[in-house]
């Protein structure tokens, strides 16, 4: 673009076409992907969290 800038309906055609563009490439399938590795990731988070309180907990009953 150069100096001009765009007017009102210029500006709505411009995001549109951005949404348009952006929707299209979702699919079905990168949706379900997707919510499988949030849940997973969620599940790791939670597992490591847990592991590491218990090792610490049980290290520093150790260590008194």
């Amino acid at each position: 673009m150069s100096e001009a800038s765009l007017n009102g309906s210029g500006k709505v055609g411009f995001l549109g076409g951005t949404l348009i563009s952006v929707l299209n490439g979702i699919t079905f399938e990168g949706v379900v992907e997707t919510v499988f590795y949030t849940i997973l990731g969620t599940m790791v988070s939670f597992g490591v969290s847990w592991l590491l309180k218990y090792f610490l907990k049980n290290h520093s009953k150790k260590d008194s």
